[in-house]
């Protein structure tokens, strides 16, 4: 996530902070003093810091189970309006989904339970004292900690609760129309929110507009998986598209872009594939001033390539995750086409407008034998030696 830094890993999930959360340390810390003078501001960090470690606990409580089910785990980012744990898939195997789901709330439970003999009953489930020693931070950690567990319990997305309806109720119906139910239960109750948050409090209508939103976003990205799960790359990739060769400089790059509606070139010399040049890369070259740098020096040689019979699905996640561009579609080692979140936004808006719910026509099936082998990795192959270009002055960029 961008405005994060990293303060660490555990087990491999690495953990990050937003600056936004700094913010939102000096202002607690600036109410706290305006109360009590410095020792309210030391007690007022104190306890938010707290909640969040509280938070954190929580979410890998989520990521360890999700990474004993084999489900990779990014990272955990802090921010000032909780944790946000970054999965590189959402598992749609109902059990897993409920293993990982019930893990954060459950985190919650034994925090609580541990705190409470030294600590006691919580005189407040909410914020609303500002402790003034340690036996007190850790009573309304006791609170802090049954509050999570309730507030997470709401059958509304994107709380635990509303995620274990959807795991329950795909037991028994198909994933999609399980996500529907629960998206619909999750906005009637944001609705209500609404509607009593204008009479009582404005914390509860921005809760019931988070949620309203982040129910709808989820039912849309089901949608999408739904509709790209069974579809091959074949079906949707570009079968004419632009290369380039390591000596076109990225001026020409650039031409090609606005002619061809590419962004991302495939870079080739005797028809086998060395490496990626993106739109990205030849403008930031050109705006070092290197109009005349060829693409060889711009190109990334480390773009993973994939086969006809991949899922779109499965790269689609992978742009999610991190990859942005385009990836380049081999078959028998020769370059056969390119998939780009542009293609694959064009068939998501075909299919959506589609409205008797069938599906535009498949690219006929190949010839049989035609079965492509695995594909080749660009990373293999060795950065191009290119000649500098002439009249070009000023040290030479490294490789990308």
């Amino acid at each position: 996530m961008r405005w994060s830094f990293g303060m660490g890993r555990i087990r491999g999930i690495a953990l990050r902070m937003h600056v936004t959360f700094l913010l939102l340390l000096a202002v607690v810390g600036y109410q706290g003093y305006v109360i009590a003078g410095g020792r309210g501001a030391f007690w007022s960090l104190a306890l938010i810091s707290a909640v969040f470690v509280c938070i954190i606990l929580h979410e890998l409580g989520h990521s360890l189970v999700a990474q004993q089910l084999g489900v990779e785990v990014r990272s955990i980012t802090l921010l000032p309006i909780g944790g946000v744990a970054s999965l590189k898939t959402i598992p749609e195997n109902p059990w897993h989904e409920i293993a990982i789901t019930v893990a954060g709330p459950m985190v919650n439970v034994v925090a609580a339970a541990v705190l409470m003999p030294f600590a006691g009953l919580p005189r407040s489930l909410f914020l609303t004292d500002l402790p003034a020693n340690f036996l007190g931070l850790l009573n309304t950690l006791v609170g802090v900690n049954i509050w999570l567990f309730l507030f997470n319990c709401i059958p509304a997305f994107p709380m635990d609760g509303g995620r274990l309806l959807r795991a329950i109720l795909a037991l028994v119906v198909p994933y999609r129309r399980a996500t529907w139910i629960a998206v619909l239960v999750g906005q009637a109750l944001a609705i209500v929110f609404l509607l009593v948050g204008l009479y009582t409090s404005i914390w509860l209508v921005i809760l019931g507009a988070f949620i309203f939103i982040a129910a709808d976003g989820e039912e849309k990205m089901v949608r999408m998986r739904s509709l790209l799960r069974d579809i091959d790359v074949e079906e949707v990739m570009m079968h004419e598209f632009t290369t380039l060769l390591p000596h076109d400089t990225v001026g020409h790059g650039l031409e090609r872009v606005y002619q061809t509606g590419q962004d991302d070139f495939p870079v080739v010399v005797d028809g086998q594939l060395v490496g990626m040049a993106s739109r990205q890369a030849m403008l930031d070259a050109i705006n070092r001033g290197g109009n005349l740098w060829p693409v060889g020096q711009v190109m990334d040689t480390t773009v993973p390539v994939i086969s006809l019979r991949d899922k779109v699905s499965r790269v689609h996640d992978e742009m999610m995750s991190g990859h942005s561009g385009s990836f380049p579609v081999m078959e028998r080692g020769a370059l056969v086409g390119l998939l780009s979140p542009a293609n694959i936004s064009r068939y998501l808006l075909v299919q959506g407008s589609i409205k008797n719910g069938g599906r535009a026509a498949r690219v006929p099936p190949r010839v049989a034998g035609q079965t492509p082998g695995l594909p080749p990795v660009i990373a293999s192959v060795p950065p191009i030696a290119v000649p500098p270009p002439p009249g070009e002055s000023g040290p030479r960029p490294g490789p990308a």
